[in-house]
């Protein structure tokens, strides 16, 4: 006995050090059957391996033996949530979101844990409406007053076809989110004045108002689970000015009260709730492709990190912005800023964990 398990010990660290593979189980082999004589902490090493090398059926049993003496080992967890998911099991959902609570917030693995989770529960009663950008060329950018030099020079771009969001995620969908994944409340850090939620709960009447107060990180997390992602910026700027260089979502006509929710005097103070509009209010400021709420509201974040002098060098073809950086972009302006501020072509930016009153979130997703 001693001796088998001195071997099996042997083979679970070659394969741990990748020197050695779990040989694949003939289709008409005896069933897998559980190594005795090994540790909880022996059974996930094997457990790991099994999983990586997509024998989820033999890795569960692995998983369930450890889980016997370590029920909320976060690991284990993830390993079977991920198993169940795979293999399509109705319990999927329930061990994915006990890993969600037992996990740190910046858990390397919870973006795909949350993506796992939207293919096992979908967004129930909040989903995103999704308006089709289709694919091809358009001019990207802005040159003279009043665009800023980021913005220059105007380039063509070619994308491929995506999805995007009809509306800014709402504190609904939000709340959904929240729910079912156990992710941070969207709280201003520095005033609870600024919040729209009061612990647990939204105030009445939010709850068709965009969600604020998220960082880049709760945005990419609620994409995710959505059954998406953020769009890139140039994604974001052609699903806001189609293909005609127009100024604004609506055309190149100035800025008015019926078209989007901006800063009439220039300077515009936060007054709760009644500060944002709600979506679908602006029915005049659609963009070419149904989108509302592209000017003004909220910024939003995109994928991209922040470059100046990006577009100088910028790919002709699906950009995606630097590989790095300090800021992310924030695109489309909002409550609290001018004509100039909202139009389409305008860049901004920010730390990616800031969290503030006027930034939001909208998603993309690849087109079929």
């Amino acid at each position: 006995m001693r001796r088998r398990i001195k071997h099996t010990m042997l083979a679970i660290m070659l394969i741990a050090a990748g020197t050695a593979t779990v040989p694949a189980r003939p289709a008409l082999a005896a069933s897998y059957q559980l190594i005795p004589g090994l540790s909880a902490q022996d059974r996930i090493v094997l457990a790991k391996s099994l999983v990586e090398q997509g024998q989820c059926r033999d890795g569960l049993l692995e998983i369930t033996e450890a889980m016997k003496e370590l029920p909320n080992d976060e690991t284990l967890v993830r390993l079977k949530a991920t198993c169940e998911a795979e293999l399509m099991q109705p319990g999927a959902k329930d061990t994915i979101m006990k890993w969600l609570k037992l996990a740190p917030q910046g858990h390397p693995e919870r973006s795909k844990m949350l993506a796992l989770l939207a293919k096992s529960q979908g967004t129930g009663e909040v989903p995103v409406e999704w308006v089709l950008v289709p694919g091809g060329e358009f001019e990207m950018g802005a040159e003279g007053a009043p665009a800023s030099p980021d913005e220059a020079p105007k380039h063509k771009v070619t994308l491929s076809a995506f999805y995007i969001g009809k509306h800014e995620v709402t504190n609904h969908q939000y709340q959904a989110f929240v729910k079912a994944t156990g992710h941070r409340l969207p709280e201003n850090p520095d005033d609870p004045k600024y919040s729209l939620w009061r612990g647990n709960a939204m105030l009445d009447g939010i709850g068709e108002l965009p969600a604020i107060n998220v960082s880049w990180d709760d945005a990419v997390a609620y994409c995710k689970w959505a059954g998406g992602r953020l769009p890139t910026e140039a994604e974001w700027e052609k699903a806001a000015r189609g293909t005609d260089g127009r100024t604004y979502p609506w055309g190149n006509d100035p800025v008015t009260g019926n078209r989007t929710n901006y800063g009439i005097e220039g300077v515009t103070f936060w007054e709760g709730p009644t500060t944002l509009a709600k979506k679908d209010q602006y029915e005049f400021g659609k963009s070419p492709y149904g989108a509302y709420e592209m000017a003004g509201n909220v910024w939003e974040w995109v994928q991209d990190w922040y470059e100046e002098g990006y577009y100088k060098n910028s790919p002709v073809k699906d950009p995606t912005g630097p590989t790095e950086g300090k800021e992310r972009v924030i695109r489309g302006g909002s409550w609290r800023d001018n004509p100039d501020t909202v139009r389409s072509a305008n860049r901004n930016k920010h730390a990616p964990d800031v969290r503030r009153t006027y930034i939001g979130i909208r998603c993309a997703k690849d087109g079929k």
